[in-house]
């Protein structure tokens, strides 16, 4: 017991000096201008009808506040910042701000503690009434700084004085001088107390000054931290990492500034926390995981010196941070064993928000078994009447159990929605989760939670093939007004959601052909999902205008950030080319992938679009269509199963186009008839082309032999073919186009009119020369 509290009273006296505030340089100057604009008010006071205007009033509160705020700075960005114009300021304030500190400067240590002195004495004492409250904010600030000034011993008082005139020679202290009205000056410095100095005496004692900082090796020219300024540096910071990284400090200069306020402030544990945070932005998982560590470490000790009734609580939170650590590395089974200690922690205090926090994270780093269990079921919490150590504390039985977190609680719903969606529950459950996680995003203000909730929502519309859904979606994400305060400026949320629905608006443009008008989206939200989006869809139309050289290209670079939606475009390269062996083996990768991954939030999507490929495949190269029909079918129940209405829809043209070639264009007409509105609404440009292709083909074919009503179906085909060569114009498909002009053509061979034949033809012709394009046998029957 002994040895135990010897170490809390060791603690004990370590936090006290702790809290012990550095007087710097830049603390006497914001004193002494206080100081003088107190003066000022004094003086005015005793005129009659004569005031400080309002907004001198208003700048000095706001600058004042910001001064005190703020970490120290050099004297030359001070001057900068009272001279450039941002504040209004008084002059004849400025002009005596000047004095003082020269006066400082020259007469040495006792204008020094004058200073501080004189200012609490003349504003809070002896001025009637008092110009400053004792308990306002610049008066606890006066009454801190000569508390702790008279706590220095005369040693640390003459440190203190040749730091400040280190700190006024480094400055430009005769610019703001200069830049003030001379005369004015001349009046102040005849009114001060100040004793005239001449040239010839302040030559020696700036050589004096030099000789003084050249003895002093261990001399610190930099300020020093204090923890009021510590505090508010790291509360701004972290809360810039989390809403907008661009608007923090870059993070070599933020590692800079932290080591300098650990060297400072070695017991102020939070600024490892945000050390964590700028390793997690870098992704540097050494610096993340030792800084995690020190703060915890710092954490739990300073708890155990106050005598914390619960130690415990830390130890919950560390095993969470580190789950939430690991988990963003990508180390998902080290990230489950953090999250099991989290929550037998939290089952054993009974403690509903941790259960949540481990359940997220669990649901994050768990494959789709654990993330049923974790989410699915509502977590059991032990009774504290059967906790350990219940027995030591009779009341706790009767303890009310605090309420869940409502963030926490939004985050379990919004990956709720999530797991429901990837496996197959039914849309309206899905959706009626989010709309109850919203109703808690809005009922908080939780700005960064409703942005992540209307990416969600962008997400799952497009997951279920509702294009134009996705896109109001994202643009409502885009159009949110999510500016907040943060300091004294205001900052724009510029989150991980912003950037999923920056990229869901490029996709939905490049989707119904203005790729131009996506790319130019992309290159303005500059980030990587969008870059990413852009990237594939360019791609895609490179596949369509049969530029091999450019799409292998693009699909490369598509392979960094989407490995398997490359592997999709390079088998559909593989198809158009006519290598039907390459195209089938990277189909057979990216199904075996499907099959044996667990937990991929995308995988029944791709392996739908893997298997129509493959059928595509097949058909085009094979003369067994009933191993084509099977795994066309099967695509078509997999797709309706998970509510995929877009690829169901997809499945079914191309089941309508097997059956065209087979004979059966009856049954062709009435599937692509029920699947073409789906296709038209929501399908992108080059989809919308080639269904109506397919269905223009089904009703030629079913059209009657001779007499006006073949005229009258021929004639609505060719109307309909015009807009199958817009919408294939879009996405440049030229080989495609040339399959369009030369059906269009034979129509109106058979309707009689040859003019627009012979036209037909000539653009078929000029496009051919214009792209050096050649038809392929392939597109007799390709969908």
């Amino acid at each position: 017991m002994e040895v135990g509290s010897e170490n809390l009273d060791f603690i004990k006296l370590v936090n006290v000096k702790g809290n012990i505030e550095n007087i710097t340089p830049h603390k006497i100057a914001v004193v002494a201008f206080i100081r003088e604009y107190g003066l000022l008010k004094i003086e005015a006071n005793r005129l009659i009808d004569c005031t400080i205007a309002p907004k001198y009033r208003k700048d000095f509160c706001m600058l004042a506040l910001k001064l005190i705020q703020c970490p120290d700075m050099e004297f030359k960005e001070l001057e900068a910042l009272l001279t450039d114009g941002r504040y209004n300021l008084l002059s004849v304030h400025l002009q005596n701000f000047c004095v003082r500190l020269q006066n400082i400067y020259i007469n040495g240590v006792s204008a020094l503690m004058d200073c501080v002195t004189s200012t609490v004495d003349k504003l809070m004492i002896e001025s009637n009434p008092c110009i400053m409250a004792r308990y306002s904010v610049l008066g606890l600030y006066l009454r801190r700084i000569l508390l702790n000034l008279d706590k220095l011993t005369f040693v640390q008082v003459v440190s203190l004085y040749k730091s400040f005139c280190l700190y006024y020679q480094k400055g430009r202290p005769g610019q703001m001088i200069r830049s003030l009205s001379k005369e004015k000056l001349n009046n102040m410095e005849s009114q001060s107390n100040a004793s005239p100095v001449t040239p010839e005496e302040i030559k020696p004692l700036e050589l004096s000054m030099k000789m003084n900082i050249i003895d002093r090796d261990n001399f610190d020219e930099g300020g020093q931290w204090s923890r009021k300024q510590a505090e508010l540096f790291t509360a701004q910071q972290a809360n810039l990492l989390h809403i907008n990284e661009k608007k923090a400090m870059p993070p070599r200069q933020l590692q800079k500034t932290i080591i300098q306020i650990m060297n400072d402030i070695p017991d102020f544990p939070d600024i490892h926390f945000l050390s964590f945070l700028n390793c997690i932005r870098t992704k540097e998982f050494s610096g993340a995981q030792d800084s995690l560590y020190n703060y915890f470490d710092r954490t739990i000790f300073n708890s155990a010196a106050n005598n914390s009734c619960d130690r415990t609580k830390n130890f919950r939170y560390a095993a969470l941070n580190r789950a939430a650590m690991h988990t963003h590395f990508g180390h998902k089974s080290v990230a489950m064993e953090a999250v099991r200690e989290a929550l037998a922690r939290a089952q054993e205090a009974a403690d509903p928000v941790g259960l949540l926090g481990a359940a997220a994270w669990g649901a994050l780093a768990g494959g789709r078994a654990r993330r049923a269990a974790l989410l699915t079921r509502e977590p059991r919490v032990t009774p504290a009447a059967h906790a350990p150590h219940a027995a030591h504390a009779p009341h706790a039985a009767h303890a009310p159990r605090a309420p869940p977190s409502p963030r926490l609680t939004a985050v379990v719903a919004q990956l709720l929605a999530q797991h429901t969606a990837v496996n197959g529950a039914n849309p309206a459950h899905i959706f009626q989760v989010i709309m109850r996680g919203d109703s808690i995003n809005y009922l908080h203000s939780m700005t960064d939670l409703s942005m992540a909730a209307l990416a969600n929502t962008a997400a799952l519309w497009s997951l279920y093939g509702k294009t134009e859904m996705a896109s109001v979606t994202c643009q409502l994400l885009l159009g949110l007004n999510t500016k907040c305060t943060v300091g004294a400026g205001s900052v724009w949320h510029a989150t991980e959601a912003l950037a999923a629905g920056g990229a869901g608006a490029v996709a939905c443009l490049a989707w119904r052909g203005a790729a131009a008008l996506g790319a130019s989206l992309a290159s303005q939200l500059r980030v990587a999902p969008a870059a990413a989006i852009a990237t594939r869809f360019r791609a895609a139309h490179a596949l369509y205008a049969g530029k091999w050289e450019e799409a292998e290209e693009s699909i490369r670079q598509l392979a960094s950030s989407d490995r398997w939606e490359s592997q999709l475009l390079k088998a559909e390269m593989y198809y158009l080319k006519g290598d039907a062996t390459e195209a089938l083996e990277s189909l057979y990768d990216i199904l075996d992938f499907c099959k044996t991954e667990d937990d991929s939030l995308h995988f029944i999507s791709l392996r739908v679009k893997a298997m129509i490929l493959m059928s595509q495949v097949q058909h085009s190269f094979s003369n067994i269509q009933s191993t084509n029909i099977m795994l066309l079918n099967e695509a078509l129940w997999l797709a309706k199963s998970y509510h995929l209405h877009y690829w169901a829809a997809t499945a079914e043209m191309h089941l309508a186009n097997v059956q065209l070639s087979m004979g059966c264009a009856k049954n062709a007409l009435t599937l692509a008839r029920k699947a073409l509105p789906t296709i038209m609404a929501d399908g992108s440009a080059y989809d919308m082309a080639r269904a109506l292709l397919l269905y223009t083909k089904c009703r030629i074919a079913t059209a009657a032999p001779c007499g006006e009503a073949r005229f009258q179906v021929l004639q609505s085909c060719c109307e309909a073919l015009d807009c199958v060569k817009k919408y294939f114009s879009k996405v440049g498909a030229h080989v495609r186009m040339l399959q369009t002009f030369y059906l269009q053509a034979q129509l109106y061979h058979d309707m009689g009119n040859h003019a627009a034949r012979n036209q037909s033809a000539w653009m078929y012709r000029q496009l051919e020369l214009l792209n050096c394009v050649e038809p392929s046998n392939m597109l007799l029957v390709m969908y």
